[in-house]
């Protein structure tokens, strides 16, 4: 039976975390207006254990399925997403989790807007491996940005979109496809920019999920002259945006994107690599892009850091 909303969790060896996603899920007793759907990519049988134990006496509707063989992260997330039957679809990382109560706030923003909008994102908390936050990413109010509006706010922010927080129509996937495997790590960049141009997107100042920022995370390892490279060949099909409004996004996308890996390489004192992600900028496709002003002093900094180190 068809739910108002499905929420997919493509899992992967996290039992743990996995537990606390599920957790945060059937405690809000929302039993009738939601299915939970959990494709399992796991080399073991732990997340499995974890359905049984959660779920096992739960009354709402779920689905679990163990991939074998192992689908790989980006057909692990579409698998997720066609096997539910909901009329929207949250994509839920076992790592992350929602917050209380924000079921209610994205049923009833669904409720008041299924007719007009398709594409909905919501604030989200950024926390650590201890779920202190360490900043909260949200919209002063509620404002619909049209496609090319939309296609700007994300190819100058490169995160302006985290996973949990952002909620489609199931639909959408019918009109512009699935996650393309073919982009790997920044597929969900390329896919968001398929879904902003046709869609654009509807920005809410609630804050309904957090955000996991930890070692283990898939997007510790992006920071390298292939994603780089990846990056600038999606930013090359964007048609919607004249060539010097994309010139002006690839300046503050790439600045933003390294200088956070950076910071992350700093947090964890892991100086070498810190030094390594500041070499990007040296790529010969980044040398004409110009310096926000933003980030002008962060850049300085880290350079000069980066010259110590080597």
């Amino acid at each position: 039976m068809s739910k108002k909303l499905s929420i997919c969790i493509p899992a992967y060896n996290r039992p743990q975390w996995l537990k606390r996603a599920l957790k945060s899920i059937i405690t809000q007793d929302l039993i009738g207006e939601i299915e939970i759907i959990v494709t399992d990519d796991s080399s073991n049988n732990q997340c499995h254990q974890v359905i049984n134990e959660v779920l096992e006496n739960w009354l709402g509707q779920w689905h679990y399925v163990a991939n074998q063989p192992r689908l790989g992260m980006t057909e692990n997330w579409n698998h997720s997403i066609k096997l539910s039957l909901g009329e929207y679809v949250l994509v839920l990382h076992d790592d992350d989790f929602l917050l209380a109560n924000s079921l209610n706030v994205i049923l009833e923003t669904i409720e008041q807007y299924q007719n007009e909008y398709s594409v909905f994102l919501f604030g989200v908390n950024v926390v650590d491996e201890q779920e202190r936050v360490l900043k909260q990413q949200t919209f002063k109010d509620s404002q619909y940005l049209p496609p090319k509006q939309a296609l700007i706010r994300l190819l100058s922010n490169s995160s302006f979109v985290r996973f949990p927080a952002i909620i489609f129509q199931r639909q959408v996937f019918q009109e512009v496809g699935y996650f393309n495997p073919v982009w790997g790590e920044p597929t969900d960049l390329e896919m968001w920019i398929r879904l902003f141009s046709r869609y654009g997107v509807l920005c809410l100042p609630d804050v309904t999920c957090a955000y996991t920022v930890h070692s283990q995370a898939l997007t510790m390892s992006v920071f390298n002259e292939k994603t780089i490279r990846t990056l600038l060949k999606i930013f090359a099909q964007v048609d919607v945006l004249s060539k010097d409004e994309l010139e002006d996004c690839k300046a503050t996308f790439f600045h933003q994107f390294i200088l956070a890996g950076a910071f992350r390489k700093l947090r964890r004192r892991q100086l070498q690599e810190l030094a390594q992600v500041m070499q990007l900028f040296n790529l010969p496709e980044l040398q004409g892009l110009k310096c926000p002003p933003k980030w002008i002093l962060l850049r300085w900094g880290f350079e000069v850091l980066g010259k110590i180190l080597r």
